[in-house]
């Protein structure tokens, strides 16, 4: 089989690559990186050769992102814009060229498309990323192209450099006397380890006959706001306190008040709407009780186990994505 992943040495897709090699199927790497973010889980071969033969993907030009797909059976898509130019809405801008990548793997005759969106998802949700992902979803049903699509609201990885958030959020608790929570701190987050994500996209993609799943990937663990990073800060020795800021401070005074740290780092800790979207109910499962989510990696065992590596350095997401 042959497989198009976008970003194919970055996160997620890099997981879904080699385990589709390993299993003998051609992958094409959509993606401008020809570099992968981390070694593991591909051999130096595989990444070479993916870094090598990358297509750059132009979705102003439906035609050449067709011919570029010309062959595949399915097309995986981890596909999404964060930063954008001053001004510009990433969210409405990665909902637009999604649509124009489904079209051209219609045209051609790529037999199914997995998107990897998020939880609970609506147009006309008040966040922008949440109400894009919608639309490229809305889009994708409306393809006529076999698809599926699964929802996570956070990925953890094999190590702690890959998993963004955990890793930058214990940073702040090594190094912080305060540490401080939006509302009451009661707020649920139930993110997925990358290999569940990968196997779950894997599954549905080499499925071709199938069509229409949609399905929550998202992990057995989904610990309040205080338990999170309670655990992170216990596991990785920090010393902040952590207190839940209650009615006295909006998500956005807490959000202005982690300036200091982009100073330092140069990069964006907290986009404005990402508490907002943390204290929304939305970062949860819509199907808690499906068996295949109790069955995934455990969050609270991963974070014992890489809490001594979590935070010791930052990682960048401006230079990640």
């Amino acid at each position: 089989m042959k497989c198009a992943i976008t970003g194919a040495l970055s996160y997620s897709g890099r997981y879904l690559a080699a385990s589709l090699l390993s299993k003998g199927h051609d992958v094409v790497n959509l993606s401008r990186r020809g570099v992968p973010i981390a070694p593991e889980p591909l051999s130096a071969p595989q990444a070479r050769a993916l870094g090598t033969h990358r297509v750059r993907l132009d979705f102003n030009d439906v035609d050449a992102m067709a011919r570029s797909l010309e062959g595949c059976n399915v097309l995986f898509s981890t596909y999404w814009v964060r930063f954008a130019d001053r001004g510009a809405n990433p969210h409405s801008i990665a909902a637009a060229n999604c649509a124009r990548l489904w079209e051209a793997a219609k045209r051609a005759g790529v037999q199914k498309i997995v998107m990897a969106s998020h939880t609970r998802t609506s147009v006309d949700s008040p966040f922008p990323y949440i109400a894009g992902k919608a639309k490229a979803e809305a889009a994708l049903r409306a393809s006529g192209v076999n698809y599926a699509i699964v929802r996570p609201c956070g990925i953890f990885g094999d190590s702690a450099q890959e998993s963004i958030l955990m890793n930058n959020a214990a940073w702040v608790l090594r190094r912080s006397p305060l540490f401080l929570l939006a509302g009451d701190g009661s707020h649920r987050f139930q993110p997925v380890h990358v290999r569940d994500i990968a196997a779950l996209m894997e599954e549905l993609g080499t499925s071709l006959e199938t069509s229409g799943e949609e399905l929550d990937a998202c992990g057995p663990d989904s610990p309040t706001s205080l338990e999170l990073f309670t655990k992170l800060r216990d596991a990785s020795g920090g010393p902040a306190r952590i207190a839940a800021a209650g009615p006295l401070l909006s998500t956005a005074t807490i959000t202005a008040l982690t300036k200091p740290i982009d100073w330092v780092t140069g990069d964006t800790l907290l986009d404005a709407d990402d508490l907002d979207l943390l204290t929304s109910g939305l970062t949860v499962a819509d199907a808690p009780d499906d068996p295949r989510i109790k069955a995934r990696r455990s969050l609270f065992a991963w974070i014992e186990a890489q809490g001594r590596d979590l935070g010791r350095s930052y990682v960048s997401s401006v230079e990640r994505y």
